[in-house]
């Protein structure tokens, strides 16, 4: 037995968000497991407050643009009020809050979950990132990298090499997806005979939906389509998206659906699923939308979604730059030369048991008074 503590940034509808929770209900059936959110706000404020683990919100505002760190100082007086444990910070947007709160205090080995890409970008803002990202790898007892692209980071590949780090993709619970695809149907476009074509994630330059919004305008000059995307983000997201779509002419065929506990809804009554991302790890999306059978086409941009999706046995890959070429690519999914991923997401189960034995790995280090990189 041994104190897990969970931390992530907030309570967004989010891959990260999911995550965490799947991996704190799984942890609490075998130790005494506490969810830590940094900020109170989010879709998922109600389900973590009935979840068969402890709870903790350190901040009930929401967390301000310009900082990332506010929650560092409750947090740091929130640990030195509890027994020693391993903390798990499950999403980059979160790391430095248990970084700068566990300083000092020896008996709080950290985990860091790289769950996005190191290398992107350049100049000043990209160095400046992969500095932070050597401070993390020291800091770490362990880093969990979500997914083989993110480990081709030479320092995550050193890491990887030694065994400071291991590598755990993400994982879907197909029978789940599945029974939990069976529910309502949650818009009534799909009670009418409009192909759907949807994307899921936060509204976020990451995601790249605008070269999405592009393709099904180029897409619907042949037949009509509508686009549905699932997802959470600030007013001027949203505003930003709205105004492309309006501009592509998609008018009343756009929808920004908002967050959903239950994606698998969704999933399996649009015609196609898209993830058109400018850089992912190991896209959870991707394998929800997979796992009940839905044709999709994702951006090689998108972390290990070319490995996912078998280099196009599982689904089309496009080049994630042209709107031309995933329209094209939308045309293809949409007809009867479909590529369908069969029974691929079964090879993606739920990681939760290969993050509980890391954890227990630095669990049994600290009580073997063996000192890890923390």
């Amino acid at each position: 037995m041994g104190h897990i503590i969970i931390y992530i940034h907030d309570l967004r509808s989010s891959g990260v968000t999911r995550d965490a929770m799947m991996l704190a209900e799984h942890c609490a059936a075998f130790h005494d497991t506490t969810l830590v959110a940094g900020h109170g706000e989010g879709f998922f404020r109600d389900a973590v407050e009935r979840a068969p683990y402890r709870t903790v919100i350190l901040k009930e505002a929401a967390s301000p643009a310009a900082s990332r760190i506010t929650a560092a100082w409750p947090l740091r007086r929130w640990l030195k009020t509890q027994p020693p444990g391993v903390i798990v910070s499950m999403g980059n947007l979160g790391h430095a809050t248990p970084h700068i709160a566990a300083q000092g205090l020896g008996r709080f080995p950290r985990i860091y979950r790289i769950s996005n890409a190191v290398t992107r970008g350049d100049g000043l803002r990209g160095a400046l990132r992969m500095r932070w990202m050597e401070r993390l790898v020291a800091d770490a007892a362990r880093i969990a990298i979500v997914g083989a692209a993110l480990g081709r980071a030479p320092m995550l590949a050193r890491s990887l090499e030694t065994g400071h780090a291991v590598e755990i993709p993400s994982g879907v619970d197909v029978d789940h997806a599945l029974a939990q695809a069976r529910a309502p149907s949650p818009h009534r476009w799909f009670e009418e005979d409009v192909p759907v074509v949807l994307g899921i994630g936060r509204l976020r330059p990451q995601k790249n939906f605008e070269l999405l919004i592009d393709a099904v305008a180029i897409a619907r000059q042949g037949r009509r389509l509508r686009l549905a995307i699932v997802g959470g983000g600030s007013a001027d997201e949203r505003s930003s998206l709205l105004q492309r779509a309006e501009a592509a002419g998609l008018g009343e065929d756009f929808l920004l659906a908002g967050e959903t506990g239950n994606v698998f809804a969704w999933a399996a009554r649009a015609a196609l699923f898209v993830l058109p991302s400018r850089w992912e790890g190991s896209s959870l999306a991707l394998l929800e939308a997979m796992a009940v059978g839905k044709p999709v086409i994702a951006s090689r941009l998108a972390g290990d979604a070319p490995l996912v999706l078998g280099e196009g046995r599982h689904g089309l890959l496009v080049g994630g730059e042209r709107a031309e070429e995933l329209a094209a690519a939308i045309h293809v999914q949409l007809s009867g030369a479909a590529v369908r991923p069969g029974d691929r997401a079964r090879d993606y189960a739920l990681p939760s048991a290969i993050y509980r034995g890391l954890i227990e790995d630095v669990l049994a280090e600290m009580a073997g008074g063996v000192r890890s990189a923390a």
